[in-house]
């Protein structure tokens, strides 16, 4: 009896169950066709309830990551032991590679005095933010916080500490848009740091740009670039500044790729101010002669008096007045 007594109350109880769950699905069908008829109170309603929830979800995001942090150091407990022996190896050839770095430095310094060069002039440079990325127009293009207010001009080179990231090809007054070395649309001459060879380094949208020899005039010999070698860009044409680091040569089956140094930009670059230097001026008159208004030849020897002996002196007055 007392089993024939529970039977209605469960039978109650599934018949509210399902009316919930029949009202909760009325209910989200009807949310989500408001939704889509009236985004803008959703959205607002969203942003709102975001803001009120952001501190709080700081507050409780933040031992979540903590032990997040820790479960996932956890695997790496057992290869702590044999990272350690690897970094000890790997600083050991460091330190012997410094030793010969400053070696080779403090000898280029000895020749450059020796020999009394030009030292190279310090290239200035502009430091900006990256604050984002875009796909149009180009398909690799990074936006720059700083513009033609901070004297970023159109065609400046933009790198970082490890290499060459590509170029400003847009401007506004407070930002500037980048194309990247590997973009479709992105040829930048370079040059092969051990031969020599200069070469065309052309984006096709991967991570590792083609090394085009045949571009860059003549023919490619066998030891031209190899893979290891270093490449860095040229002045060539004035596009970019020479002697920035690019990347070194990889081999992809018949064809010469390069691996970049800074394949992925951090959030801080460098806009180079590289200017083209201007061509030398056309030589003058050496020997001073000047043409009279009449069309005669005026001789103006006392110019070239400092520069010519004597005799070379009288020699050419009394051409002059021969030629009167």
């Amino acid at each position: 009896m007392a089993w024939f007594g529970m039977r209605p109350a469960r039978g109650r109880g599934v018949l509210v169950m399902r009316s919930s769950v029949a009202l909760c699905g009325v209910a989200a069908i009807a949310i989500a066709l408001l939704g889509k008829a009236q985004a803008s109170i959703f959205d607002s309603a969203r942003a709102k309830l975001s803001d009120i929830a952001g501190p709080a979800l700081l507050e409780v995001r933040a031992p979540l990551v903590a032990l997040e942090n820790w479960i996932g150091s956890l695997g790496t407990v057992f290869t702590v032991y044999r990272e350690n022996l690897e970094l000890k190896r790997e600083n050991a050839e460091l330190r012997r590679w410094q030793d010969v770095a400053l070696s080779l430095e403090n000898r280029v310094r000895r020749y450059e005095q020796l020999l009394n060069s030009v030292a190279d002039p310090l290239m200035p440079s502009i430091t900006a933010r990256v604050i984002g990325e875009s796909n149009r127009p180009f398909v690799k293009t990074m936006i720059l916080n700083a513009g033609t207010e901070h004297g970023v001009r159109k065609g400046q080179a933009v790198a970082d500490d490890r290499g060459l990231i590509g170029r400003i090809y847009l401007t506004g007054e407070r930002t500037s848009w980048v194309i990247r070395l590997t973009d479709l649309s992105s040829r930048v001459p370079v040059m092969i740091e051990t031969s020599q060879r200069r070469a065309i380094l052309s984006g096709d949208n991967t991570p590792t740009p083609m090394l085009d020899l045949d571009l860059a005039g003549g023919t490619a010999t066998p030891g031209s670039a190899t893979p290891g070698d270093r490449v860095l860009s040229t002045g060539d044409g004035g596009l970019l500044p020479g002697g920035v680091p690019v990347g070194v040569v990889v081999e992809d089956g018949n064809a010469l790729r390069v691996s970049l140094f800074a394949a992925s930009a951090g959030d801080y670059v460098r806009v180079l101010e590289y200017d083209v230097p201007p061509p030398p001026a056309a030589p003058g008159n050496t020997l001073g002669f000047r043409v009279a208004p009449s069309g005669g030849a005026v001789s103006s020897v006392a110019a070239a008096a400092p520069r010519l002996p004597n005799a070379a002196i009288s020699a050419l007055a009394s051409e002059a007045g021969e030629g009167r």
